[in-house]
């Protein structure tokens, strides 16, 4: 099998960049022909070896155009399946999915929501089918509701007839919303890390330092709890200023980052958007981490073993669970280890990836039965 796999870019920032990464290696691993095709590489990416990479800039393109699409015709005409992943030109997507290939992942609101990812302005969830919202609420501008709206169709559209795949079962019950009702749910798959021997000695607050992933409601929280372990807060952005006292470590690689949270008496996860899945949470209870949680979106599909429950915005209730695993590490341990051993029950890729391989395997024979 020849699989072509495309991108708007060749990334390490963020957990899906990373999941994707491992999908191609594992698709090497399997024996089968792999070529990768994406918009953009971030400067100091390395291609998985072996792997030919080449560049379609077009591909990088948030709105629909042609342009800089050229080279893309010979590649999908000679792959037996192709992968897309957080494609947004709806232009590449129709000429992706026309060749009846298509297998596209949908790990990004933007093919459903013109919005801030199915999230009101107040911090709660948007229940409205997009057919059916104005969207006004979210994007005053008219001219600029009326662009981004008329985008978001477009995206939607094209994706219609191929293959889909989402992280969670919050996604797919949006993209069910909008009529798109068959996508199948695979989640990333992590390593699970060995047996702690003891709960860790600090907090981490991790990812985008920006306003809808709660990054100020986990401080405040660990803050008022005045415990003595130190809040380490891995990643950058406009708030990073905002958390004073805190051990800001600004934006640090994957490993240096999983070394942090398996070294971590919790991991704190206060977002209030709608997460897609919430990697980052898996992969702190992969290391015998738990997790204190506002649970929002696709994080609904592993909240369950491993966390602490609360709800977002209800910052005492959170300082209260931070209080609670400072000061009981035993309980912190318990919890993590709980996380560990349901991680590696269902979110490694003995489980999962066998359902990649057969959705490849599906829309594979059913183009040679055409």
């Amino acid at each position: 099998m020849k699989v072509l796999y495309l991108a708007d870019r060749l990334s390490v920032r963020g957990g899906a960049d990373l999941h994707f990464r491992q999908i191609i290696e594992w698709a090497q691993e399997m024996g089968w022909r792999v070529s990768l095709a994406v918009g953009r590489v971030d400067p100091g990416v390395r291609v998985p070896e072996g792997v030919g990479l080449i560049r379609v800039r077009g591909l990088a393109a948030s709105t629909a155009t042609g342009s800089r699409l050229e080279s893309l015709g010979p590649l999908i005409e000679s792959a037996d399946v192709i992968h897309a992943q957080n494609i947004m030109n709806p232009e590449a997507l129709r000429r992706i999915v026309s060749t009846g290939k298509a297998v596209v992942t949908v790990q990004d609101h933007r093919v459903f929501c013109p919005g801030m990812g199915k999230t009101l302005p107040d911090g709660t969830r948007c229940n409205i089918p997009f057919e059916n919202a104005d969207c006004s609420v979210c994007l005053v501008d008219e001219a600029y509701r009326q662009q981004v709206v008329t985008l978001t169709k477009e995206r939607l559209k094209a994706i219609g007839d191929a293959t889909l795949i989402v992280l969670s079962n919050y996604m797919a019950e949006e993209l069910a919303a909008v009529g798109l009702g068959h996508a199948v749910v695979i989640p990333p798959w992590v390593g699970v890390g060995p047996l702690r021997g003891k709960s860790g000695n600090s907090f981490v607050l991790a990812g985008r330092l920006v306003r809808h992933k709660g990054v100020l409601d986990g401080w405040r929280a660990w803050t008022e709890a005045g415990c003595p372990l130190p809040l380490k807060v891995l990643g950058e952005g406009t708030l990073t200023e905002d958390l004073v006292g805190a051990d800001s470590l600004g934006w640090v690689d994957h490993r240096r980052c999983v070394a942090e949270i398996s070294r971590a008496r919790a991991l704190l996860f206060p977002s209030f958007w709608q997460e897609p899945f919430g990697m980052l949470g898996i992969e702190a209870l992969a290391q015998g981490t738990p997790v204190i949680a506002a649970p929002s979106g696709g994080m609904a599909d592993w909240v369950d073993v491993g966390c602490i429950r609360v709800e977002p915005g209800d910052i005492p209730a959170f300082s209260d669970a931070i209080s609670h695993l400072a000061e009981d590490p035993e309980a912190a341990f318990a919890l993590g280890e709980a996380g560990r051993v349901m991680v590696g029950e269902r979110f490694c890729r003995r489980v999962l990836a066998p359902r990649l391989e057969a959705v490849y395997e599906t829309r594979w024979s059913r183009k040679k039965g055409n």
